[in-house]
């Protein structure tokens, strides 16, 4: 497993870098300062061709669930906007 962010403790200091290979040493070290939550790296696999047809169900999901909804009120449109925009990636 590799760090996808450094970890930091309450004083935003950085004692594991992001890109750090963890080792059983690296894990103990988290337990001892307490880590409430790391982030791993994972490589996305998909082709590119997987990505647009995943992105492409996501927004017709999208879509789908905001067919009933005003999208003439623009927090609406917003919200809209913001949900697409996150399902696309």
């Amino acid at each position: 497993m590799v760090l996808a962010e450094s970890v930091q403790d309450a004083y935003h200091r950085t004692y594991l870098p992001a890109g750090t290979a963890l080792t059983g040493e690296h894990l103990q070290q988290l337990t001892v300062h307490h880590a409430e939550y790391i982030c791993i790296g994972v490589p996305d696999e998909r082709t590119d061709a997987q990505i647009a047809s995943d992105v492409a169900l996501a927004s017709a999901r999208v879509v789908e669930l905001f067919e009933p909804a005003d999208m003439q009120d623009p927090m609406m449109a917003a919200l809209f906007n913001q949900v697409l925009l996150y399902r696309s990636n």
